[in-house]
């Protein structure tokens, strides 16, 4: 028996989870795989995903059986079989074959130096107005000579 869990939330946690557990060929000790993803570095790889969340729906989540595509209105349904074999398949591909394992890396440094940079150095702010110092002390003394 295969224990497959599912989740792809695209608002607040944003994140990707999968779990996974093969009790058929592993028997009963079988440990179970989970695995939590960024999502837009997952949606990134797997762009077929992202079609499946685009518009109004913002969860899908399989867990056996069980399915459910929530959409923004507050409405939710089953998901399509079509949907349902390509999550499950994502499922395996992360959790048994280990295939999005990079994503779960830490940062690199380079990586970490560019998200600083452009969290405070955006392109599109004007750029700091530079103040002269000394002409502005020149100034207030030239003001202060002109007032006795």
């Amino acid at each position: 028996m295969l224990t497959i869990k599912f989740n792809a939330i695209d608002i607040q946690t944003k994140t990707v989870y999968c779990y996974f557990r093969d009790v058929e060929t592993e028997g009963l000790r079988a440990m179970p795989v989970e695995r939590s993803f960024p999502f837009d570095a997952f949606m990134e790889k797997e762009p077929t995903l992202a079609k499946l969340l685009e518009g109004d729906v913002y969860s899908l989540y399989i867990e056996n059986d069980y399915t459910e595509k929530k959409s923004l209105d507050g409405s939710f349904g089953s998901m399509e079989e079509d949907e349902i074999e390509y999550c499950k398949n994502l499922v395996i591909r992360a959790c048994k074959d280990l295939e999005f394992e990079d994503l779960l890396a830490p940062p690199s440094v380079d990586d970490q130096i560019d998200d600083f940079i452009k969290e405070f150095f955006d392109e599109e702010d004007n750029p700091a107005e530079q103040k002269d110092f000394l002409k502005e002390f020149f100034d207030e003394l030239e003001s202060d000579k002109t007032d006795t």
